[in-house]
């Protein structure tokens, strides 16, 4: 008896470490580099941006379905960012095109919504970001607060997403 629970722990441990194993390699995805491919304006209310999102991901599948932010300027809100669904590959080191919407916030004055339009001035903003996905089939969501664009911009191999 004590024979057959020993052997029902033992596999008991093993299934609960592997698991462990699995969900460390989701803590090591990063985000290795961001760049701005194009700014489009869309009358005065709104900019899309298309970005080249690089990312390391040595873990199973990832879909992110919904990405939410707001853009600050010097601490100042000027737009909620919208990222469109992205799904990164299982265990590789690749590039994803990625679409972003910027509603701008009401208030802002035509010579800011202008140079907005400039990739330059976009790096002098911070953003919040929510992200919620699946990763095997389980719901995961994160939240990223005050990072600086220009931080995200360059190539950030060290940062954890």
């Amino acid at each position: 008896m004590k024979r057959k629970s020993l052997i029902a722990l033992v596999a008991m441990l093993t299934m609960i470490l592997s698991s462990l194993t699995g969900c460390r390699k989701y803590e090591q995805i990063r985000i290795t580099t961001c760049k701005i491919e194009s700014v489009s304006m869309n009358g005065f209310k709104s900019l899309d941006l298309n970005l080249n999102v690089g990312m390391e991901n040595p873990a199973g599948k990832i879909i992110i379905q919904s990405a939410e932010g707001t853009l600050k300027h010097f601490g100042k809100v000027i737009g909620k960012v919208t990222l469109a669904p992205l799904t990164i590959n299982p265990r590789s080191s690749s590039c994803y095109p990625a679409k972003a919407h910027v509603e701008l916030a009401s208030g802002l004055s035509l010579k800011q919504i202008l140079t907005l339009a400039d990739p330059a001035k976009l790096e002098e903003c911070t953003i919040d970001i929510d992200f919620a996905g699946k990763a095997a089939g389980v719901a995961i969501k994160k939240k990223i607060e005050d990072v600086p664009l220009k931080k995200l911009l360059e190539s950030t191999k060290n940062e954890k997403i």
